[in-house]
């Protein structure tokens, strides 16, 4: 089994994701601009692991101010990419779960970009290899 396999059969697909943007933010001259693609990769992994993640996991779990985390999370809402919903046992939290559109974009997203990884180490005949290092969000 090749390294690419043995990563995507551990891993859910946003992981794999987070874990290179992890790879990112550690070797390549990155701003702080991505909050929506933090956002949306975070709300999908809490949705592919189903665990709906409450406003206060969302805002503690990215490098953002809350504020910036509202603002593009308020846009999500309105786009339809998720909602923010009641948790059943105790009213006081409420908990942030992805849309079908935000999880078929999703799945859209894990295609394309192991096509993209699929053509390229075909092409140059590399190997994707995760440092377990990188693992950390």
């Amino acid at each position: 089994m090749s390294n690419l396999e043995q990563h995507k059969s551990a891993l859910p697909f946003s992981r794999a994701v987070q874990r290179v943007r992890t790879w990112e933010d550690r070797h390549l001259p990155l701003s702080q601009s991505r909050i929506a693609f933090d956002l949306f990769m975070l709300i999908a992994s809490s949705a592919e692991t189903r665990r709906p993640l409450t406003l206060k996991e969302i805002f503690n779990s990215l490098r953002y101010s809350e504020r910036g985390i509202r603002y593009v999370l308020d846009q999500f809402i309105d786009g339809g990419w998720c909602n923010i919903n009641e948790h059943g046992s105790d009213k006081r939290f409420r908990l942030v779960v992805a849309s079908e559109l935000m999880m078929t974009k999703l799945k859209d997203y894990e295609a394309h970009v192991l096509a993209t990884y699929a053509t390229w180490t075909q092409k140059d005949q590399y190997s994707f290899v995760l440092d377990e290092s990188e693992s950390t969000l």
